[in-house]
């Protein structure tokens, strides 16, 4: 007697943790800079440069880079100095089997802050919260049939699956020039810069992954026009590529999480000589799984008629796809300004959303989360012509998952699709923002699964004392199949004894039960 096993590639998760490090440190401002008057702007990025798995902790070794714009003397109102403070971080976790390779972190920065100790140097302070997950890829494996020489009756069942199709890392290269229009000044030197994602979207074809979107491109700097001047220019590079990945299709479902990796800008002269041009590069890069839905039947129980097999049982894991979407959270809300610099323009708003608590109901998880805003407007203060104001929006919003339970895997990514700022009045400005939810649910569940058969031969001798005819009474929730199976006959061969028209059973319903000794010997 054989099985006929199946293989489903998936992924389960060990283990997920959140950690949160605070970094405190100084900088000194370099020789070269001038005095520092008051801080305007500032801005964090964490680098994650390498991770270790040791007797089960995490060790995480990376380096919080920095930008600072500052007021400097009166002759250079606007300065700007960069840094990096590297931090060591271990994170204790159930990582039993899995490699290292298996481990992702998203690293990010609740909150950044830039404060002026003295005129050479500034306190840099930033909490940073490591998300980390252990994902072991295995092949579940399930029976679906047995085959033998002598008459075997199976039971099965239909199980919905979700089978994982691909895990892997890429990056994708995207290059043009942001050219500065007429009414802006020629660039001198740039002061600050911010790159960001906007409305990344991918889809799967045959055996790739299709990406469009936007990289937004931000730059402040020193015009050429005026000593001293400031300018500002925002642009946005188009993203269209492909990503390799070889067994996806139309009806795959991704889930992709997606940031800059890094990136290059040259100031570039136009065809009149003047420095108008950006020749921009970022790499954009992607951590992607893709899922396969299919339908798997799988054996549940089975009996021979002439010799004795019992099935051997293992626990198995598997997960089910509840939902893919994209939801989106409209968030508006005001601002306060410092009322000691009176605002004349908003040049940037910056957004990022972070997640505070999800709760699951009825069919639906409930998001609560925070949207933290930073604002870079034009101030009426010449000494401090540039300000900066920070405040939090908080949002809420019930995704609809039929099927959803406090058991259920949910994978969340929160997004800014579109952000503004307008000013209203002297000290205040209005913030209307759009984030996007990307939601991916699963249903966890564990299957005693058939993986072996013991075989023994019938005790022939035995059968024989049994009594070749008796009335059995059906108990709640017995099926033909397993009475056959106790009494080594065939559902036939009942259903045609008792004149049986359907298989359906009910309780009390007296059978009678015909020994067949030519089918066990």
């Amino acid at each position: 007697m054989e099985l006929i096993k199946q293989k489903v590639h998936m992924n389960h998760c060990n283990s997920r943790k959140e950690v949160t490090t605070t970094i405190d440190t100084d900088y000194n401002v370099p020789d070269i800079k001038p005095d520092a008057r008051s801080i305007m702007q500032e801005k964090g990025n964490v680098v994650i440069e390498e991770m270790h798995l040791r007797d089960g902790e995490l060790e995480i070794r990376g380096a919080l880079h920095f930008t600072v714009l500052y007021a400097g003397e009166e002759d250079v109102p606007v300065c700007d100095l960069a840094g990096n403070t590297p931090f060591y971080e271990t994170v204790k976790m159930d990582c039993e089997g899995v490699r290292e390779e298996e481990i992702s972190i998203q690293a990010s920065i609740e909150d950044f802050r830039a404060d002026l100790i003295n005129s050479r140097k500034l306190g840099i302070r930033a909490v940073i919260v490591f998300s980390v997950a252990a994902e072991t890829i295995y092949d579940g494996e399930g029976a679906v049939d047995v085959v033998a020489e002598d008459d075997v009756y199976t039971k099965k069942k239909t199980m919905d699956i979700t089978k994982l199709l691909l895990t892997k890392k890429d990056t994708l290269r995207v290059r043009d020039e942001c050219r500065l229009p007429g009414t802006k000044d020629t660039i001198e030197r740039i002061l600050y810069e911010d790159v960001s994602l906007n409305e990344i979207e991918t889809r799967c074809e045959e055996d790739k992954m299709i990406v469009t979107g936007e990289v937004d491109i931000f730059v402040l700097y020193l015009n050429a026009e005026e000593p001293a001047g400031l300018g500002y220019h925002e642009c946005q590079v188009p993203v269209q590529g492909e990503i390799p990945c070889g067994g996806c299709d139309e009806t795959s479902v991704l889930q992709v999480k997606s940031h800059i990796h890094s990136y290059e800008m040259e100031v570039k002269p136009d065809e009149d000589g003047e420095d108008r041009i950006l020749d921009v590069e970022v790499v954009i890069a992607f951590a992607i799984s893709a899922y396969g839905q299919e339908q798997m039947e799988v054996l549940t129980d089975f009996y021979s008629t002439s010799k004795r097999c019992t099935p051997v049982y293992e626990m198995s894991y598997f997960e089910n796809l509840l939902l893919k979407n994209k939801n989106k959270s409209r968030v508006d809300g005001k601002i306060l300004l410092d009322e000691s610099r009176q605002p004349l323009q908003i040049w940037k708003v910056n957004g990022e959303a972070r997640v505070d608590e999800k709760r699951v109901g009825k069919d639906s998880v409930v998001v609560e989360g925070i949207l933290d805003i930073n604002i870079l407007y034009q101030s009426s203060d010449a000494q401090a012509p540039l300000a900066a104001a920070k405040g939090m929006l908080p949002f809420e919003q019930e995704v609809q998952i039929p099927g959803v339970s406090k058991d259920s895997d949910i994978r969340l990514d929160v997004s800014v699709e579109q952000i503004s700022g307008t000013l209203l009045g002297e000290n205040e400005a209005d913030i209307k923002a759009v984030l996007v939810l990307d939601v991916l649910a699963f249903e966890n569940h564990e299957e005693p699964i058939i993986s072996g058969v013991e075989e023994q031969e019938m005790d022939m001798a035995a059968r024989a004392k049994e009594p070749g005819m008796v009335g059995y009474v059906v108990k709640p929730g017995e099926q033909l199949w397993d009475i056959a199976k106790q009494f080594y006959t065939t559902s036939d061969a009942i259903a045609e004894t008792n004149q049986l028209e359907e298989e359906t059973l009910t309780p009390g319903q007296i059978l009678l039960i015909v020994k067949e000794m030519e089918q066990a010997g």
